[in-house]
């Protein structure tokens, strides 16, 4: 998993977090709201299918989140993407966002076994 992770808002401009992926190499941010609640994510190719500079991360965000806690087995995560048919899920502990678990993290994983 990526940690610790990065988070959004909503009304950052996806040029803006464009920017911000690439410069931290991920490949998707969680949108928290200022309570701290999760309200969406943002995936890489969520921004490159959007047209326009002046769009905003509420725009384009899903807010289908996949949670999984961190303590959780790494075969049921990739359960959860296979099963949901998404690339990211968002790690969680008591509460709190502590990271982001991407298909390519797991696959790292078996790769160095």
């Amino acid at each position: 998993m990526s940690s610790p992770v990065v988070i959004t808002q909503r009304n950052v401009s996806i040029h803006n977090l464009k920017n911000r992926l690439a410069r931290k190499h991920i490949g998707a941010v969680p949108v928290l709201e200022d309570d701290g609640t999760i309200s969406g994510i943002v995936s890489a190719s969520d921004i490159l299918a959007a047209s326009g500079e002046d769009v905003n991360v509420e725009d384009i965000m899903s807010d289908r989140v996949h949670i999984v806690l961190k303590n959780n087995r790494v075969k049921d995560a990739a359960a959860i993407m296979v099963k949901n048919k998404v690339h990211h899920l968002v790690v969680m502990e008591e509460g709190n966002v502590v990271g982001i678990l991407s298909a390519l993290d797991i696959v790292r994983l078996f790769a160095e076994e």
